[in-house]
């Protein structure tokens, strides 16, 4: 993605994106508002300084998000393959995502 269409969906403040491949089963917590750590292969830190208004996951296979702010969704959203936007109503401090069936490839964006 380049750079001109990033600033076009997330604006020109802060924002991050990182990108990661896990196996099926796996799950990544990605965290939004505080870096209280460092990458690892279970976590990714953005390190915005507050919530993400705008989240971007691009998935190359079947993936979903399982927990939202530290708590577990009683009904898991579906990731669909390729570009899978949320912008409204959410602060994102952080979520915690799955790769389902295979090993999945994400591309997370957030502002």
């Amino acid at each position: 993605m380049v750079q001109k269409e990033l600033f076009h969906m997330f604006g020109n403040g802060k924002q991050d994106n990182i990108v990661f491949t896990i196996d099926a089963g796996d799950t990544v917590t990605c965290h939004f508002k505080e870096k209280s750590g460092s990458d690892s292969a279970t976590d990714k830190y953005f390190n915005l300084g507050s919530e993400a208004k705008k989240v971007h996951i691009l998935v190359d296979k079947a993936a979903t998000i399982t927990h939202m702010n530290n708590h577990e969704l009683k009904s898991p959203r579906t990731l669909s393959i390729g570009g899978n936007v949320h912008r409204d109503g959410i602060e994102w401090g952080s979520i915690v995502v799955r790769a389902d069936s295979d090993s999945t490839t994400f591309e997370v964006y957030a502002s």
